[in-house]
């Protein structure tokens, strides 16, 4: 009995999160928000990942740009689907993974109780001698920075 309920239960988990996906992009006071690529392997760009990629494969990128300036760290828990590394400390939530020599890290840092910034690093051959990284900051239209070739809209 308890193998069948572990079973569905991570189907379930994977099933629910794309209808609070779905109910939030339905939601006409978003504004629109982009990634720009803060910190590249090479000069003004990222020789590995493109914004346009890493949106379409990431779904920890796509929860981010849910999350707005002035959201507490509760909320932004619950815009997140995943859980945190470690409890709400130093003013930042963030969360961390690594398979086959891939890195991902994404940071939402807090002033004042409310999201200051959003963040999003990759890395290839992570800890190798050719290992590759390079960081994306999500921003949103309002900022004034609009985006260009080494940013990604994602008004959609």
């Amino acid at each position: 009995m308890k193998k069948a309920i572990f079973l569905i239960l991570p189907m379930t988990l994977m099933v629910f999160p794309n209808f609070k996906v779905q109910a939030q992009r339905v939601d006409s006071s978003e504004q629109p928000a982009y990634l720009a690529l803060v910190k590249g392997d090479t000069p003004n760009s990222c020789s590995f990942m493109s914004a346009d990629y890493l949106e379409r494969v990431s779904d920890i990128v796509e929860d981010l740009l849910f999350v707005r300036p002035d959201d507490s760290p509760e909320w932004v828990r619950y815009k997140v689907r995943f859980t945190p590394d470690r409890e709400y400390a130093r003013n930042a939530l963030e969360w961390t993974g690594l398979a086959g020599g891939n890195y991902t890290k994404a940071v939402v840092n807090f002033r004042n109780n409310s999201v200051q910034s959003r963040t999003f690093t990759m890395a290839i051959n992570y800890n190798q001698p050719n290992e590759r990284q390079c960081q994306w900051e999500v921003r949103e239209a309002r900022q004034g920075i609009q985006p260009n070739s080494s940013t990604s809209s994602l008004n959609q």
